[in-house]
This record gives C-alpha cells, structure tokens and sequence, in this order.
C-alpha cells in the first residue's frame, strides 16, 4: 500500500508535466487553426470588397455610357435595375432635343426678323433718296419747262412776224426786172421764185435779240444757281466741323448740295446751248448777202414748205449754206427748229452739195 501511494508521488509530477505538455500542443494547434481560418476569412473580404467595388465600377461606366449613347448592345442580366433610369435618362435627352429644336427655331426666327428689318430699312432709305431725286428732277423740269416756254414763245412770236413780212412781200408788186446778164454755160437756175433777202435779215435779227434775252436770263439764273450752291457747300463744311456733330442735318444739306448741282449742270448745259445758238446766227447773219440769189430749199427731199420757211427766217437761203453746215451748225439748226437728227438721216447736206454742184458748179 505504502509502495503504492510511493509510486503515485513519484509519477505525479511526471503525469502533470506530460498534461501540460499535450495541453500546450493542443493550444497550439488549436491556435494555428484558428489563424488560418481569420487568415482564410480575410482573404474572403478582401476579395468580396475588390468585387463590389469592380461592381461599383462597372455601374458608373453603364451609367456615363447610357446617359452619352443609346445602349448597343442588349441589356445584361446583371444591368437590369438601370432600365427605369436609362428610361428617364431618354425621356430627358428626348425633352432636351425638342428644347433645341424650338431655340434653333427661335433663333432662325429672330435672325430673319433682323434680315428682313435692314431689308426694309434699306429700302426705306432708297425710296427717301428716290423721292429726293424726283422732288430734284421735277424742279429742274419745271425750271427746263418754263425757259422752254419763254423760248417757244419768242419763237413763237419772230415766226408770226416772219410770217406777216412774208405775207407783205408776197404781197407786194414786183420790183422792175433789171437787165438779164449773158447767161452762163451748164448753170441751172431755180425756177421757183425766191422770198427777198430782207426779210430773212431782219427776221434772223430779232430771233438773235430773243437768243440774247434768253442768255441774259439763263446767265442771272446760272449766278443764282452757282451762289447756292457755294451756300450749301460753306453750309456742309460747317456741319462736319460742328462738334457735337449733326448727322440729320448734314445729310440733308448733302442730299441740297447734290440737287444744286444738277440744276447748276443742268444750267449750264442750257446756257451753252443757248450760247451755240446764237453764235451760229450771228456767224449767218454777219456772212449773209443779198447778192446772192435764194434757192429752192424744198427740193431737197425731207425739206417741206414749212421748214423752209423756217429756215429762211434764219438765214439759211441757199442749197450752199446747208452743204457747208460744220458740227455745230448742224446741232443747233436741229434744236431751233426741232428736227433733232433728221438732216443726218435724211442726207441734206450731201443732197444740198448735190444741188448746188448741178446748179451753180462745183463748191470751192
């Protein structure tokens, strides 16, 4: 008995020794368990927020791929929840399109209301400067009307008296027949009685004292006209240096300035061609002779009875004269007695040379 009690004091403390150390051998594999379970736990959640946030990701990218462009491709199983937002994401880009169109529209709208009012603007202001131009061209008119008239009535009234000197002549008995001269060879003499030197003298002396008349008054208005003009030009020099500077009132003193001076050249234009008028008369008047006899002027074709007549009150009386008319001569016979470029078209000159060559031989 007392062995035995000796043998459990001796083994005691080698049995608690040997549970000690399969109590720490099992701590310890106990331990390395649970470390590589947390370990193996851990890896799980790593991976677990590495795929949520790969999830994440890709749900961004759907999302800014959707509101960008329609979806090509059809919706995967996993991008169903978008749907509803992609609906609203088109319903948006279908409102924002129409808003577009309709600013598109307004401004497409507004830009032709703006084309359409300079339009009008532009042609508001060539119809002011049309009626400007009208108002300009009817003064002028009226000014060429009433010196047309004051000259047709001279006319008018040296073409009465020719007439009634005429009529006198006519009238009168014929002076003695002085003695026939030895008629020369190969010269024909106009049969047709022939008016007096006289009376074409003194008719052709009163249509150059109403020339003059009518220079004398052109040449007051031309002074009128050159003073106004210089008044509006001093007038328009004065408006530009004015500070603060009249834009209306300068245009309106230009828009008189331009209108002077189409009624100063249109003046001016009268007065040298009432100045050629009356130097081609004086030019007749001062070469004309009574020695030489008249012709028939109405043989040459075009040349009636009255524009004869015309003709010889002022002082063209010979075939001679209307075959020498220069440039000159030729335009103003044509405004005096109105038959514009009817001696051209109808050969007169060459007719008169051809009359006088047969007549009288051949011209120097």
């Amino acid at each position: 008995m007392s062995s035995f009690l000796w043998l459990l004091l001796y083994l005691a403390p080698l049995l608690g020794l040997t549970a000690a150390l399969f109590g720490w051998f099992g701590w310890q594999w106990r331990g390395s368990d649970l470390l590589k379970r947390i370990q193996d736990l851990n890896t799980q959640i790593d991976d677990a927020q590495k795929a949520l946030r790969e999830s994440e990701t890709e749900h961004a990218a759907a999302l800014n791929r959707a509101a960008t462009a329609e979806p090509t491709q059809p919706p995967e199983p996993n991008t169903a929840e978008l749907q509803p937002l992609r609906a609203e994401l088109q319903a948006a880009q279908n409102e924002l399109r129409l808003q577009q169109d309709a600013a598109a529209k307004a401004r497409e709208a507004a830009q032709a209301l703006e084309t359409e009012s300079a339009r009008l603007l532009s042609d508001m202001q060539q119809l002011r400067s049309a009626h400007a131009a009208a108002q300009s061209e009817a003064e002028t008119s009226k000014t060429e009307l009433a010196a047309a008239k004051a000259e047709y009535s001279a006319l008018q009234q040296a073409l009465s008296a020719s007439e009634a000197e005429l009529a006198r002549l006519r009238s009168a008995p014929p002076a003695e027949a002085a003695p026939e001269a030895p008629a020369k060879p190969k010269r024909k003499r106009s049969t047709t009685a022939k008016p007096k030197a006289a009376a074409p003298a003194a008719n052709l002396g009163e249509k150059i004292a109403a020339l003059e008349s009518l220079l004398a008054t052109q040449h007051a208005s031309l002074t009128t006209l050159t003073q106004e003009h210089e008044e509006w030009q001093r007038r328009i020099h004065s408006l530009e240096e004015q500070t603060p500077s009249d834009d209306s009132g300068l245009e309106q003193a230009r828009r008189s300035l331009a209108d002077s001076e189409k009624r100063l050249a249109a003046a001016s234009a009268e007065l040298e061609r009432l100045q050629t008028q009356t130097r081609v008369l004086r030019r007749i008047e001062e070469t004309a002779s009574s020695t030489v006899p008249d012709d028939d002027l109405t043989q040459i074709k075009g040349i009636k009875k009255v524009i004869s007549e015309q003709l010889y009150s002022h002082g063209i009386r010979t075939w001679k004269q209307i075959a020498l008319w220069n440039e000159e001569e030729l335009r103003a016979f044509s405004e005096l007695l109105g038959f514009k470029n009817r001696a051209a078209r109808e050969h007169w000159q060459e007719q008169a040379r051809t009359l006088h060559e047969a007549a009288h031989g051949p011209l120097p």
